[in-house]
C-alpha cells in the first residue's frame, strides 16, 4: 500500500478525510467536532500522533467548524492551506504558530508523501484542492469548485483514485426551497459541481487515460441530491462515452455523514 483514503464524512453539513501513506498521516478538512474526528481516528487504528497536520481546502464552516478544539487538543498538529486562508484562520483565534501556508502548485513533502495545492473556483476566499503522491500512487481530492480547471483536469487523469464533488441535482436545486441569490451562486462558477458536471468532467478525464481507478463522489447535498440519483447520474454519463462501472472504474459514492472503508492504492 502506497496510499489509503478514508472518508470520515463528506456533505454539505461537514468534511473530513483521512490519507496515510505507509510512513505518514493527514487529514484534509475538519468540518465535524473533535469528539468524532478522534472516534474515526480509533475506529480507524489511526494513532492521533500519526497525524502530521490538516490540509485545508478553504474557510467555510463545512470545512474547518472542528479546528479550533481539535488543533487545541491536539498540539503537535500544523495547519496548512493557502495564504489568503490561513490568514482567514489567523483572524479567527486559531493558533497562529501552527497554521502553514502553502505555495500554489508547489510540492509539500510530508514522510513519503508528495502533497500539491491548486487553484480551484468557489466563493471562498482563495480555495484549493490537494493532490497527494507516495509512491507510484497518485490522488487527488477535489471538492466545493464551480468548474474543473485545465491543470487540475490534468491531475485528475493521471490519477489513480478521484474524489469528486457532486454536489446537486440542477432541477432538484432550481425547483428547491432555497433563496433565489443561493440557487445562483450554487450554480454559478463560483459555487458547486453539479451530479452532470461531475460526469461529463470523469467522462472526459476517461477519454484521456482509461486505465481502471476509483472514482469516489463527495459532497452531497441533503437538500438537493440524493446517493443514487448521484451515483445513476454520474454512471448514465459516463455509460454514453462507453465507459461501464465495474467494467472501467470503481464508483461509489461517499456518505455525508458516515465513515467510509478505507480505499487503498
Amino acid at each position: 500500500m502506497d496510499l489509503s483514503f478514508c472518508s470520515f464524512a463528506s456533505g454539505s453539513s461537514g468534511n473530513c478525510y483521512l490519507i496515510k501513506s505507509r510512513e505518514s498521516a493527514i487529514l484534509i478538512d475538519a468540518g465535524i467536532s473533535t469528539k468524532k474526528i478522534h472516534a474515526a481516528l480509533q475506529e480507524t487504528g489511526t494513532d492521533r500522533s500519526d497525524i502530521s497536520g490538516v490540509f485545508v481546502t478553504h474557510e467555510h464552516s463545512d470545512h474547518v467548524k472542528g479546528l479550533k478544539v481539535l488543533t487545541k487538543q491536539n498540539p503537535g498538529w500544523d495547519i496548512y492551506g493557502s495564504e489568503e486562508t490561513c490568514r482567514c484562520l489567523r483572524e479567527n483565534v486559531y493558533d497562529g504558530k501552527k497554521i502553514c501556508s502553502l505555495n500554489i502548485d508547489c510540492i509539500k513533502q510530508i514522510g513519503d508523501m508528495k502533497i500539491r495545492a491548486m487553484n480551484i473556483s468557489h466563493d471562498a476566499v482563495h480555495p484549493v484542492c490537494y493532490v497527494i503522491e507516495a509512491g507510484s500512487s497518485k490522488m487527488s481530492v477535489l471538492t466545493d469548485t464551480g468548474y474543473v480547471p485545465e491543470d487540475v483536469l490534468t491531475e485528475l487523469v493521471s490519477s489513480d483514485l478521484i474524489v469528486i464533488e457532486a454536489n446537486h441535482e440542477v432541477n432538484m436545486l432550481k425547483a428547491g426551497p432555497y433563496p433565489y441569490r443561493l440557487k445562483l451562486r450554487i450554480l454559478g462558477d463560483s459555487g458547486h459541481l453539479s451530479n452532470e458536471a461531475a460526469g461529463e468532467t470523469l467522462a472526459e478525464v476517461m477519454s484521456r487515460d482509461d486505465r481502471y481507478r476509483t472514482i469516489l463522489l463527495a459532497h452531497l447535498s441533503r437538500e438537493n441530491n440524493f446517493p443514487g440519483l448521484a451515483f445513476q447520474t454520474v454512471a448514465n454519463i459516463l455509460e454514453e462515452h462507453r465507459f461501464y462501472p465495474g467494467k472501467h472504474m470503481r464508483l461509489e459514492v461517499l456518505s455525508r455523514d458516515g465513515l467510509s472503508g478505507f480505499t487503498e492504492l
